[in-house]
């Protein structure tokens, strides 16, 4: 699917580049014109793409952290102490389609919250990501 659009390119850019030798000024410029414009779209739309693949790897690592940092309280017995730690982060957590809200920093503030509050003695539980 990636394919199509460069060979679009690469078909306006050889079109172009052929049209040079012709007398035909007006299709030089429109050759010339549809590859920049298409070019710009393409950049543009990939730009988005490469953002949102970002987004989905830094809230996929922010929800493996919250999993994992609640499964191993709950599995430690600390649910109580836990369970003022998840309040708070759902209370400042505000879903948006404007903006990301910061999830994966409030998710990493709640682990560290959690992991200060845990005894001494206590080993950082396995399958956490500091």
């Amino acid at each position: 699917m990636p394919a199509i659009p460069i060979l679009i390119a690469i078909g306006l850019l050889l079109a172009w580049l052929v049209s040079e030798f012709y007398p035909y000024r007006g299709v030089r410029i429109l050759l010339a014109l549809g590859l920049l414009m298409f070019t710009t779209f393409v950049s543009c739309v990939g730009t988005d793409l490469l953002c949102r693949f970002q987004y989905n790897a830094w809230y996929g690592q922010a929800s493996a952290d919250l999993i994992d940092t609640t499964i191993a309280e709950i599995e430690a017995g600390r649910s109580q102490a836990l369970l003022p730690r998840l309040k708070e982060l759902r209370e400042s957590f505000r879903p948006t389609y404007e903006n990301r809200n910061h999830y994966d920093e409030k998710v990493a503030q709640f682990v560290r919250q959690v992991q200060l509050q845990r005894p001494r003695d206590s080993a950082p539980a396995s399958g956490t990501h500091p």
